[in-house]
């Protein structure tokens, strides 16, 4: 005996199936922008790795020279 719900259960099934591809596509193209923030972010740490290690230096600079002024 065959279930009389079996082709509704069928079309459910499919249209499921084609909701969850379309996430997965969704899901693949967030990972490929959050790879890409995260490559800028990386860019941008190193960028601010360098501009405190710059001013620590000036910092230690003017001080050693006694030319460090206290802020105003």
């Amino acid at each position: 005996m065959n279930n009389p719900y079996e082709e509704e259960q069928e079309v459910i099934m499919s249209r499921i199936l084609g909701t969850v591809e379309k996430l997965n596509e969704s899901m693949l193209e967030l990972n490929r922008s959050i790879e890409q923030v995260n490559s800028y972010n990386s860019e941008t740490a190193v960028i601010v790795e360098l501009w405190t290690s710059y001013m620590r230096n000036v910092q230690w600079n003017l001080q050693s020279q006694k030319a460090l002024h206290p802020p105003v």
